[in-house]
């Protein structure tokens, strides 16, 4: 017979989101490095799907 157990504490997590940080939400912050980002996605090939049957 199995017996259930009881939830654990330890696995929640005690994590706060600082509110100070509302600001950044929509900012960007790296435009340098977004730019790079997208011309690289844009450019890049992606692998071709192989189909199983």
């Amino acid at each position: 017979m199995r017996t259930i157990q009881k939830p654990n504490s330890r696995n929640r997590s005690d994590v706060q989101i600082d509110p100070t940080l509302e600001e950044y939400r929509d900012k960007i912050l790296f435009p340098e490095k977004l730019k790079k980002a997208n011309e690289l996605l844009k450019n890049t090939k992606l692998p071709s799907r192989k189909r199983s049957n």
